[in-house]
């Protein structure tokens, strides 16, 4: 099966937060969506995510993996101003599909978190399924006032979540959402079928979940994404 990128697809563009983190969007992404990522999603074998993810995950096909990176990493490069001699590696990408109720969440997967604090890290989105599901949201530390998490603040804020955690026992807030004691909200990218997202991956974020529609173990019904990581690093 073949991926056909859009080329009329839609973008935007704005700057989240204090420090203006680039967020780039473009809808109507693939031009065979159903045909390529979703005619036999139903047969895909999904398993429980080895990471913090609340949920199920499933390898991407590498065509389509393939396919997104020669279409994006011209514009990924020019956006995010990545040095030219910066070499790209790709982490594993998924299908992933959110599965756990509120009261089965680690402390770890109640707040937003980061994929990693090198500068030029990314993550890219697609929403796969129909409308109808929650999001991708952005947040602000408030303790600290940290939105990215880099090698010199890390530690701070880590300290910061562990302090808060540690004087209260019976933390539980479920899943993140605009009102969390510890944080707040900066921007979000509403969920829309065959919407790519592009955004840093060390900009703290979480998925966006309402418990009835969107914890979901069926590919075919539930909040369905595509993730791609990528890292740009310095020539070695």
């Amino acid at each position: 099966m073949s991926f056909k990128i859009n080329r009329a697809a839609k973008p935007y563009f704005s700057y989240v937060g204090k420090e203006k983190s680039p967020v780039f969007i473009l809808d109507n992404f693939l031009e065979n969506l159903v045909p390529s990522l979703l005619q036999n999603i139903e047969q895909v074998e999904f398993e429980t995510s080895p990471t913090y993810y609340p949920g199920i995950r499933a390898k991407l096909p590498e065509q389509y993996v393939l396919a997104v990176a020669t279409a994006m990493l011209p514009v990924i490069t020019k956006i995010y101003q990545i040095p030219q001699d910066y070499q790209v590696a790709f982490f594993d990408s998924y299908y992933s599909l959110v599965t756990l109720e509120p009261q089965e969440l680690s402390v770890e997967q109640q707040f937003p978190h980061f994929d990693g604090t090198d500068q030029y890290r990314l993550a890219l989105l697609h929403y796969l399924n129909p409308n109808g599901h929650g999001g991708t949201a952005f947040y602000r530390h408030d303790a600290t006032h940290i939105e990215r998490v880099d090698e010199s603040n890390v530690n701070r804020y880590l300290s910061s979540i562990s302090e808060f955690v540690n004087g209260h026992s019976a933390f539980s807030q479920g899943y993140v959402d605009g009102s969390h004691s510890e944080f707040t909200k900066i921007g979000e990218i509403p969920y829309a079928q065959n919407r790519l997202a592009i955004y840093p991956g060390n900009l703290l974020h979480s998925g966006v979940i309402h418990p009835k529609t969107d914890i979901d173990a069926n590919p075919a019904t539930g909040r369905l994404t595509a993730n791609i990581f990528l890292n740009f690093t310095p020539p070695e």
